[in-house]
C-alpha cells in the first residue's frame, strides 16, 4: 500500500497533470456553455416565433375577413372559399401557437406534451387504419417506429411534466431512431431537425453519449495517467533503475503504478463528466432523471411462443422507455469497464513504447478499427465502446443477438481488461531486476 500511496503522491506533483486536468474542465465547461448557447438561441426563436404569431395572424385573418366580404359581394365564390379555407387555418393555427405561448410561460410542459402526444397518437391510429405512413420528408416516408416512439415518450413527458430537449422542429418533434432509412439531402433535413440539445447538466449529458465523447475522455485520461513506467524509463529518467537497490518486489511495484494510473484515470474521468452538472448550476440546473429514454425491444414473440423473427418491422417491433436516472447508472456501470480495458491496452503498449503520443494514437487506431472493421459481435470487445446503443438494445436489435447486452459487455470487458494486465506484468518484468 505504501508504494501505491507513494506513486499517487508522484501524481498529485506533477505539474503537467495539473494542467491537463485544468485544460480538460475548461473544454468540457466550454463545451457545455456553447450547447447551452445554441439551445437557448433555438429556445429564443420559438418564442419569437409564439408570440409573433400573436401579433401577425389576427393581422392576416382580418386583411382575409376584408377579401372574404369583397368576394361574396362581387359574386367570387372560388375565392370566397379559398379565403374561408385561409382564415379557419389561421385561426387554428392562431389558437394552437396561443396554447403553447401561454403554457411554455408558465413552464407546464406537461399540457404541451399532452397536446403533441395527442396528435401523434392520433396519426398512428390514421396510419394504422390507412396502412401507410402519414408522415413524410421530401416524399421520404418517417419510419412508423419512429411515429409510435415519438408519441410514447410525449406520453410520458406528459406524465412527469419535465422540460422536454431542445429541437429545431418544434411542430413534430419527433424522436430519431435507426429505423429511418433516409437519403441524400433528405438525411441532412432530417439529422438537423431531429438534432436534441441538453441545457440542463443530466441532459446534455445524455445529448453527448452517443457522441462517443466518453471514449475520447478515457483517451485523455490514459494519455496523462497512463504513463508511470514509460515515463521513468526512457534514456533521461531511470527512474526504475531505482528499485533494483531497494527492497521491493515486482508484483507490488507493478500494481503500484499500475493501480495508482488506474485509480486516477476513473477519477479523471469521472470529474470531467460531472463538469457539465457543476456548469449547469449556473444556468437551468440539472434536470430531472425521470426524463425518458428510448430501449429497443425488437421483434416480438409471435403468438404461438415460437422465437422472434429476425426481420424489423416498423409497424410491430417492441420498445419501451426507462428513467435517464437508471441510463446514467448504466453508462458509468460500463464506463468503468471501459476504462479498466482501455487503459491495460495502453499500459501495455507504453511497456514498448516510451512516446505517450504514438501509445495514444495506437489505442485511438485500434479503437477505430474495432469499431468500424470488426463486426458487431458479442465477443468483440470494442462493440461495448459504443454505450449509448449497447444500453438501448439498438445493436441487439440491428444484429438480431441479444448477446450483445451490459451484463454480456460487463464481462467481456473486464475479461479482456485482466488478460492485458497480466501481459503487461509478463512485459513489465524486464525494467525492473530483483
Amino acid at each position: 500500500m505504501k508504494h501505491f500511496l507513494f506513486e499517487c503522491r508522484k501524481m498529485i506533483k506533477k505539474r503537467s497533470i495539473w494542467i491537463a486536468l485544468i485544460l480538460s474542465v475548461v473544454a468540457m465547461s466550454g463545451y457545455y456553455f456553447f450547447n447551452y448557447s445554441v439551445a437557448e438561441r433555438l429556445n429564443t426563436n420559438r418564442m419569437f416565433d409564439l408570440k409573433n404569431s400573436q401579433i401577425e395572424f389576427p393581422k392576416k385573418i382580418a386583411q382575409d375577413r376584408l377579401e372574404l366580404e369583397a368576394a361574396k359581394k362581387a359574386g367570387d365564390s372560388a375565392k370566397a372559399l379559398d379565403l374561408e379555407i385561409s382564415i379557419n387555418s389561421y385561426e387554428n393555427m392562431l389558437a394552437d401557437k396561443k396554447f403553447d405561448l401561454n403554457h411554455i410561460e408558465a413552464g407546464n410542459w406537461a399540457a404541451v406534451a399532452q397536446k403533441q402526444y395527442e396528435e401523434l397518437n392520433r396519426d398512428v391510429a390514421i396510419s394504422k387504419s390507412q396502412n401507410y405512413p402519414v408522415h413524410s420528408m421530401m416524399e421520404q416516408q418517417v419510419s412508423m417506429f419512429t411515429v409510435r416512439a415519438s408519441a410514447e415518450e410525449k406520453r410520458m413527458l406528459a406524465e412527469t411534466g419535465v422540460e422536454p430537449l431542445v429541437q429545431i422542429n418544434t411542430i413534430t418533434s419527433f424522436h430519431p431512431t435507426f429505423y429511418d432509412r433516409f437519403i441524400g439531402k433528405t438525411l441532412e433535413i432530417w439529422e438537423s431537425s431531429t438534432k436534441r440539445y441538453g441545457m440542463p447538466g443530466f441532459y446534455f449529458l445524455y445529448q453527448i453519449i452517443p457522441a462517443f465523447v466518453i471514449p475520447y475522455i478515457i483517451l485523455i485520461g490514459c494519455f496523462v495517467f497512463g504513463n508511470t513506467v514509460s515515463s521513468e524509463a526512457t534514456k533521461k529518467k531511470k527512474g526504475l533503475n531505482m528499485y533494483a537497490v531497494l527492497p521491493v518486489n515486482r508484483p507490488k511495484l507493478f500494481f503500484a503504478k499500475f493501480g495508482s494510473g488506474l485509480l486516477f484515470t476513473l477519477l479523471f474521468v469521472f470529474l470531467i463528466l460531472c463538469v457539465p452538472l457543476l456548469s449547469s448550476l449556473f444556468t437551468v440546473g440539472v434536470g430531472s432523471l425521470q426524463f425518458p429514454v428510448l430501449m429497443y425491444d425488437g421483434p416480438g414473440e409471435s403468438l404461438l411462443g415460437l422465437k422472434k423473427a429476425n426481420i424489423l418491422n416498423e409497424w410491430t417491433d417492441e420498445f419501451h422507455f426507462t428513467t435517464l436516472g437508471n441510463y446514467l447508472g448504466i453508462v458509468l456501470l460500463l464506463t468503468a469497464a471501459l476504462v479498466f480495458l482501455m487503459y491495460s491496452v495502453y499500459f501495455l503498449l507504453s511497456l514498448f513504447f516510451k512516446n505517450p503520443s504514438v501509445n495514444a494514437a495506437l489505442l485511438l487506431i485500434a479503437t477505430f478499427f474495432g469499431i468500424t472493421v470488426l463486426p458487431k459481435s458479442p465477443f468483440n470487445p470494442f462493440t461495448y465502446v459504443d454505450l449509448h446503443r449497447v444500453i438501448t438494445g439498438e445493436f441487439a436489435v440491428a444484429q438480431f443477438n441479444e448477446m450483445i447486452n451490459v451484463t454480456n459487455g460487463l464481462l467481456l470487458v473486464g475479461a479482456f481488461g485482466l488478460v492485458l494486465t497480466v501481459l503487461s506484468y509478463v512485459q513489465f518484468r524486464r525494467y525492473v531486476v530483483e
